[in-house]
């Protein structure tokens, strides 16, 4: 295996904005893992202010928080272009009431509505749909643990039809007690995998069933585990499964928590028999990366496998609050850095400072998303939560995250930089003030050139379960956006000498071609208003060199008429109007 690995000198400073920052050693104090029983102890609940979060609200929750390790899968979109969603749902002060909340998107934009999915006292759901050549035969699967009044356990439930939104339905549980927290895939030949963790051990526990649920079959059992970082994921294209996770090098440090390598074991029958487990990562004394306990994974158009995860900074033993996203794939075998932060990250870090804190079992960029694109096999798309301005915390000092994209045209060797797509900074902002987007899962595939995620809109940042910051009313939100948000191609080397926008054609039928130019490098954004000044839509955003650019503009559900394009940089503002004729 070929490994580009970051000699890293000893941090000492940061500069950014004339500051000397130096990223903080981790809190050595192992994480708890979340059951989600825990008592509501506030008296009130903070009710939403509104706020700058994209995306259609589905519904609300006021428990923040979840998922503990790797966030899986909440959104799956189906062969008709419908995203079928979920979460774990909690009610306002005077219960503890929290169960698995459910919603779909329709192809025209509109929804079915928040629906209670599961029973009461459980919660940390996943989510998947059955495979099937006929669309109406596709329904959602959702997975959780429920305490029925002997333990939590964890359940599957299948929609009686696409979209019925039947719920209870018919869940079923392998019956193991307290083997909980459950991901879910659905394989195409009809097998669904579960994996789970245990309350009780250092283990992941794998299951399947052949008949939706009827009976199960345990298949293996595997220790060294104490994240909650399993993962699943079933390919389009074959009868492939694969089983993600960390595992730790030593449990004598934290318990096992922070010193982990990224592993894989591979099933091409569907979940039926399964390979060997595989060692990706192999870290060494000497590598200045450790994995932590969030994994991701796909099957690319060409049924390659690629995995993404957020490794944390080492050096000399000491364990800081600085991280990476790293992919990885089979047909290179080798393992690269996806994103590359502003320069005032002195070895390409993301960090934070003394005063910041990204929360319990989290880091300052984590929880990596991998989207494919089924028509353009070599085209890839990594989204992640994170900040990187370590001053854009709450009050209380937590990261307001955000949510990132870089892109790849080559398979995952190389990566752009990369684009803050939310762009909703709330520095200092109160219990329910903040615009933190965070929990964020995507949907393996590109549809229709965009990217369905859902994401929790958190008010006050921070873990409410962990004890950061208070309750709030938090949206949660479906986010339909164009590729061309991450995907912006440069287009040739030689440096204009103005910054200026052309649009062709002009008018523009279904598709027009945004070329800009910029004279100096920082951070832009390229936006599209309507006549009367709306926002309609940002094109592209976050930090660009020098040159010439293009972005694909599809007029999809937009009417016809006059718009402008603005370009905002640093130095100047150069707007160009359009004209939309279907």
């Amino acid at each position: 295996m070929y490994f580009i690995k970051w000699e890293v000198v000893i941090i000492i400073f940061v500069i950014h904005m004339g500051i000397a920052v130096t990223p903080p050693k981790v809190n050595l104090k192992p994480c708890a893992k979340i059951i989600g029983d825990e008592p509501i102890t506030h008296s009130s609940v903070i009710p939403y202010l509104g706020g700058r979060s994209p995306g259609d609200q589905i519904g609300t929750t006021a428990y923040d928080y979840q998922a503990s390790g790797s966030f899986g899968q909440r959104i799956m979109v189906d062969d008709y272009g419908q995203a079928h969603i979920n979460w774990m749902w909690q009610d306002y002060p005077g219960q503890t009431m929290r169960y698995c909340a459910w919603n779909a998107r329709f192809t025209n934009g509109s929804y079915y509505g928040e629906t209670q999915a599961s029973n009461s006292w459980s919660g940390y759901v996943q989510l998947d749909i059955t495979r099937d050549a006929n669309p109406d035969n596709q329904r959602t699967v959702i997975a959780y643990h429920y305490d029925a009044g002997s333990g939590f356990f964890s359940w599957i439930d299948i929609d009686g039809g696409n979209l019925w939104g039947t719920w209870p339905n018919n869940p079923t549980t392998p019956g193991v007690a307290d083997y909980i927290w459950p991901y879910v895939c659905a394989a195409n030949n009809g097998n669904i995998i579960m994996a789970t963790g245990d309350y009780n051990a250092e283990t992941h526990h794998l299951f399947l069933t052949t008949d939706e649920g009827a009976s199960w079959t345990a298949i293996i059992d595997i220790d060294s585990c104490i994240c909650l970082s399993q993962f699943l994921r079933a390919s389009h294209n074959s009868d492939k499964v694969v089983f993600v996770n960390t595992s730790f090098i030593t449990d004598s440090f934290v318990s096992g928590q922070l010193d982990n390598d990224v592993y894989y074991m591979l099933s091409t029958n569907g979940g039926a028999t399964w390979g060997s487990r595989i060692n990706v990562t192999n870290y060494q004394p000497s590598d200045t990366v450790r994995a932590f306990t969030d994994v991701n994974a796909i099957f690319d158009a060409n049924d390659h496998l690629h995995i993404v995860w957020a490794g944390r900074m080492i050096i000399n033993g000491n364990y800081y609050q600085a991280s990476n996203i790293f992919h990885w794939d089979e047909l290179s075998n080798t393992i690269v850095k996806v994103n590359s932060p502003s320069n005032y990250y002195t070895g390409e870090w993301w960090i934070t400072s003394g005063t910041a804190d990204p929360g319990a079992w989290r880091m300052p960029a984590d929880r990596p998303q991998l989207i494919y694109d089924p028509t353009n096999p070599n085209d890839l798309y990594c989204l992640w939560l994170g900040n990187d301005d370590y001053s854009d915390t709450s009050a209380n000092g937590y990261f307001n995250g955000e949510i990132y994209g870089a892109y790849s045209s080559d398979g995952g060797l190389t990566w752009t930089d990369y684009v803050n797509l939310t762009n909703t900074r709330t520095p200092g902002g109160a219990s329910g003030a903040c615009d933190d987007e965070d929990y964020m899962t995507a949907y393996p595939r590109v549809v229709n050139d965009s990217i369905f995620v859902t994401y929790i809109e958190d008010k006050d940042a921070g873990s409410l379960p962990h004890g950061e910051g208070v309750l709030t009313e938090n949206p949660v939100r479906c986010w339909v956006f164009p590729t061309s948000m991450i995907g912006v191609e440069e287009q040739n080397t030689e440096l204009p000498g103005a910054t200026t926008i052309a649009i062709t054609p002009n008018p523009v039928g279904r598709v027009g071609v945004l070329s800009y130019a910029l004279a100096r490098a920082g951070k832009i954004n390229l936006r599209l208003y309507d006549a009367s000044g709306r926002l309609v839509k940002s094109l592209a955003q976050g930090y660009q060199g020098a040159g010439s650019y293009t972005v694909r503009l599809s007029t999809a559900g937009l009417a016809n008429g006059t718009y402008f394009v603005v370009l905002d940089t640093p130095f100047r503002r150069v707007s160009e109007s359009l004209i939309i004729v279907h």
